[in-house]
């Protein structure tokens, strides 16, 4: 059935479309298991259909079931190359892998300093580097100090982290700037600099699509909308973001996508997630604040998806 059912839906075009065959199915009290296939955000169509408040749990609780650990998102798994060794580890998307990309990795400090460096600091270090005609967006995890080095040397690091949480929003369907590679350089099992190539992207950030002073246009709805429905997504799958504030939204052709993964956290317990959640929509809402404009585009959202302690 699961099978049938994800050939069938993969055709639909809309939601009106995908409506109609949610309806259907719920006459014929479809299994939670079914159903968690479809992306978290089409949930809120089975809420608007009056699906029971058990069966949406139970589709999230089937979803978290097979939903990618940190270890298994640093094992060999069918579409990644792994390369261990002693002084580094190493896992490339096969859908990325080029001479340009190999190329970077081998020397990765030296693409930084003579690249586009956006940010530097004690904790991390941002670039869009060049290599030949390819550029790629590198991010580098430092270590702020020795005891903080120590510290991180033991415990998965922070590209590491990012790592596993773009796989996450890529199985749960939230776009962000894609990862092609992650790069640890290690001391036998201890982990020093870490780093995530991101595929570059022309874009611009949300607080500058959507506020300073822009004139609303057509296109601000849908890409609200995509928006509203990452939130939601979010909501369903228990993840917190950590910092959801509109520079971490970046607009590339209309299509907004999800960045800075440092602080992304997947909760297992409803309860935990619950802990945090406001905070994230919180931090949203801030955005909008001095943009009475903008923020209409986001409000019901906003309301919809709070949480009442």
């Amino acid at each position: 059935m699961p099978d049938q059912f994800l050939q069938n839906w993969k055709q639909l075009k809309s939601d009106t479309e995908r409506t109609v065959c949610l309806r259907q199915l719920l006459m014929s009290n479809p299994s939670a298991k079914t159903l968690s296939f479809i992306l978290p955000r089409y949930d809120l169509l089975l809420e608007q259909l009056n699906a029971a408040p058990s069966l949406l749990k139970d589709i999230q609780v089937e979803r978290k079931s097979r939903e990618l650990t940190l270890p298994e998102c640093l094992k060999q798994r069918e579409g990644f190359l792994l390369d261990k060794s002693w002084g580094q580890f190493c896992i490339i998307d096969k859908r990325d892998q080029c001479t340009e990309l190999k190329q970077l990795l081998a020397a990765p400090d030296k693409y930084i300093e003579s690249g586009n460096i956006i940010k530097s600091g004690r904790a991390t270090t941002v670039a869009i580097v060049t290599v030949s005609d390819k550029k790629y967006f590198l991010k580098r995890y430092n270590q702020k100090n020795r005891f903080y080095g120590m510290m991180r040397s033991v415990i998965p690091s922070r590209a590491a982290v990012t790592w596993h949480a773009a796989q996450l929003l890529e199985n749960i369907g939230v776009p962000t700037a894609k990862p092609v590679a992650l790069l640890e350089k290690r001391f036998g099992f201890l982990k020093q600099e870490s780093y995530v190539v991101h595929e570059y992207i022309e874009s611009v950030h949300g607080m500058k699509y959507f506020a300073e002073g822009a004139t609303p246009i057509p296109e601000w709805q849908t890409v609200a909308d995509e928006i509203n429905a990452i939130l939601y997504s979010l909501k369903r799958s228990l993840v917190i973001h950590g910092d959801l504030k509109a520079q971490n939204f970046i607009i590339h052709d209309n299509q907004p996508m999800l960045i800075d993964l440092d602080s992304m956290k997947s909760c297992k317990i409803e309860k935990t997630f619950l802990k945090h959640y406001n905070k994230d929509l919180s931090r949203f809402s801030k955005n909008w604040k001095q943009e009475p404009v903008a923020r209409e585009y986001f409000k019901a959202s906003i309301e919809r998806l709070s949480i009442i302690d």
